[in-house]
């Protein structure tokens, strides 16, 4: 596919892949992105080696699709799923294969959904990733079909949130490995291609808020979350370099299924001004 991704070039159905994501030489940099200093990510971990959070399949994802065609600068990450099966260890490579599954013109905008299965080069199956994003051009389309309405839910008063403040920096050595920062490009880098795109700022990869929110989880759920985290998150405002972002989390249910029990939480991630920039829910197994 020669250029940048378009709507016209998108081919549903169609698998990419073994795409090899070069996690050892990329964890070190995407840590302290998100400055996650959790010490399964460095040191042993219940696996034996240190393991990456279970976020990384879905910034993976992304590098994958660049892999493909880089998408348009201003493209808009408009919601993120990720379910997990097992730990992902840093002794070992993650390798996806990934199909585009629809594109669609909606509100005025087109999108494209692309899904990614992941294992380890051992064959042990990961996890697997769903990306919503929709491209920057406007298009005249007669769907006004919205999607359901977001309501912004506090969760209850659970886990001790998470701020993290967004320097340059950090937003630097999450996203100097896309296509669009490797060509000079990328609105999370270049401020100049920020305001082309519209933005007062360089922007923040969405998938930093999902992150924190990751990093909160584990701190509660401890290895259960690595071997399997269901997380749903749609992206709702647009996260701008030099702003505070909390994370939250609260307990919205647990129903027993069998010798395990399931976990529902109500999570959201907001800026200094209280504005939700995400928000979802998020699921995992315990002992019932």
């Amino acid at each position: 596919m020669a250029g940048d991704l378009s709507y016209e070039s998108i081919v549903t159905d169609k698998t990419y892949g073994p795409f090899k994501y070069p996690l050892s030489d990329r964890i070190a940099r995407y840590l302290e992105a998100v400055e996650n200093q959790h010490p399964w990510h460095d040191s042993r971990s219940p696996w034996g080696p240190p393991v990456a959070p279970p976020t990384v399949l879905a910034a993976a994802s992304l590098r994958f699709i660049d892999t493909v065609a880089p998408v348009p600068p201003g493209t808009l990450h408009a919601k993120q799923e990720l379910s997990t099966a097992a730990a992902t260890r840093l002794d070992r490579q993650p390798i996806g294969y990934g199909q585009f599954v629809e594109k669609y013109e909606r509100r005025g905008r087109r999108w494209f959904v692309f899904e990614t299965r992941w294992r380890d080069e051992t064959g042990l199956v990961l996890g697997r990733t769903r990306t919503t994003m929709a491209f920057p051009e406007k298009v005249e389309t007669s769907d006004e079909a919205a999607p359901s309405a977001k309501v912004r839910a506090e969760p209850p008063s659970y886990l001790t949130p998470i701020t993290r403040s967004l320097t340059q920096e950090r937003l630097t050595a999450y996203t100097e490995d896309s296509a669009n920062a490797k060509r000079g490009t990328s609105i999370h880098l270049h401020p100049e291609a920020a305001k082309a795109a519209g933005f007062s700022a360089t922007v923040a990869q969405a998938m930093m808020a999902a992150d924190y929110i990751s990093e909160l989880l584990t701190g509660e759920l401890g290895k259960r979350w690595f071997s399997n985290a269901n997380l749903s998150l749609a992206f709702l405002k647009t996260i701008l370099c030099g702003d505070t972002i909390t994370a939250r989390a609260g307990l919205a249910g647990e129903t027993t299924e069998g010798a395990v029990a399931r976990r529902v939480y109500t999570v959201l991630a907001e800026n200094q001004d209280g504005g939700t920039v995400a928000a979802g829910t998020a699921t995992t197994l315990v002992d019932a």
